[in-house]
């Protein structure tokens, strides 16, 4: 289905008073309407070729950035003290009630990779959710990484990050082509969920640190593929998260790999490429008509 795609720049203010900045890219005929969550640090415009075709199959698509990081960023990060924790308990509530006010005879939906389905559950109000399609959501407990995998994050975490942090005051990667800055205190909360097997699950977090959150009132279906060449989410650290979730609706986990897609790599990123137009991202869109339908 080829469809004219408009795109439109949008503030959203949270109820703390924080503006995140994004887009929308509205097709002709709209469908239904879609939340789409990213990753930790990444640069929203990564998902421009995906979130391109999911409106041109009818699928009006909010991409936004998080709060400390891209067009959401202040100024400085130098004395910013946003969490990681608020990307879940601040930013997602904030753009779902913008698109549910904006679109409220529209079906919602949501799309979402690693951090941005991990914390779906720190939303206080999941109604009037008709589905949810993740990719790579899982823990990132240190210990299911492969080893070098486990050491490249260790230098990252006890090395690089804090160095920066305390000559900047933030963590600076976006000057080494490792991802956008973050503020301090995402770091640190993310680095802390990582060194425990159950993430921010584990009691030291749940319910003291972070909310109880919704993670077993989910009402609506889910379905969350992950690939077996992944080193973050993989066969040891996606069942570990999902274990903690529950659906009325149902929860469906779908394995894919490198050779089912005729691809050399996915990895943790790889879902998003151009040329799984036709495999995954087809399915993908089979998957959220479903939700359609249902």
């Amino acid at each position: 289905m080829n469809q004219t795609i408009k795109r439109e720049p949008i503030s959203v203010k949270c109820d703390d008073g924080v503006i995140l900045k994004g887009m929308l890219l509205i097709p002709e005929n709209i469908r239904a309407v879609i939340q789409f969550n990213g990753g930790t640090a990444l640069r929203k415009e990564y998902y421009l070729p995906f979130l391109d075709f999911l409106a041109g199959h009818g699928y009006l698509c909010c991409l936004w950035d998080y709060r400390g990081s891209g067009e959401s960023a202040p100024a400085t990060l130098k004395r910013c003290d946003y969490t990681f924790s608020d990307y879940g308990v601040k930013d997602m509530p904030a753009i779902k009630q913008y698109l549910l006010a904006r679109f409220p005879d529209l079906p919602f939906l949501i799309v979402a990779h690693s951090v941005g389905g991990q914390q779906i559950g720190f939303m206080k109000d999941l109604s009037g959710i008709k589905g949810m399609v993740t990719f790579a959501v899982s823990t990132g407990y240190f210990g299911h990484m492969p080893w070098r995998f486990r050491l490249l994050s260790a230098y990252f975490f006890y090395l690089f990050a804090p160095l920066s942090i305390a000559l900047t005051g933030y963590m600076a990667s976006k000057r080494f082509n490792y991802m956008e800055d973050l503020p301090r205190n995402v770091v640190r909360e993310w680095r802390s969920w990582c060194w425990k097997k159950d993430y921010f699950f584990n009691r030291k977090f749940m319910g003291k640190t972070v909310p109880e959150g919704t993670f077993q009132q989910y009402d609506f279906p889910v379905h969350a593929f992950w690939t077996t060449d992944d080193s973050i989410a993989n066969k040891g650290s996606v069942p570990q998260y999902w274990k903690n979730v529950k659906s009325s609706k149902g929860i469906t986990i779908q394995k894919v790999t490198p050779a089912q897609l005729k691809a050399r790599k996915i990895d943790h990123m790889g879902f998003f490429k151009k040329s799984f137009r036709n495999t995954i991202w087809k399915e993908t869109v089979e998957k959220l008509d479903s939700y359609l339908s249902a």
